[in-house]
C-alpha cells in the first residue's frame, strides 16, 4: 500500500507543478499583450508627433520669407 500512496503523491506534485506552469504561462501572455498594446499606443503618438512636426516644417518653408531690409 505504501508504494501506491507514494505514486499518488508524485502524480499530485507533478500535476500541481504543471498547473502552476500553465498559469504562469498565461500570466506571461497577458503581460505581453498589455505591453504590446501600450507600445502600440506610444508608437501611434510618436508617429502623430512626427507628422505634426513635419507639417509645421513644410508650412514654414512654404511661407515666403519677409524681407527686413526694406527693399
Amino acid at each position: 500500500m505504501e508504494r501506491g500512496v507514494f505514486d499518488i503523491e508524485s502524480v499530485q506534485k507533478a500535476n500541481d507543478t504543471l498547473i502552476a506552469t500553465i498559469n504562469e504561462s498565461l500570466q506571461f501572455a497577458d503581460d505581453g499583450r498589455t505591453k504590446r498594446a501600450a507600445a502600440e499606443q506610444t508608437l501611434t503618438k510618436m508617429e502623430s508627433d512626427l507628422r505634426d512636426t513635419l507639417a509645421s516644417a513644410r508650412a514654414r518653408t512654404a511661407t515666403p520669407a519677409v524681407s527686413t531690409t526694406g527693399a
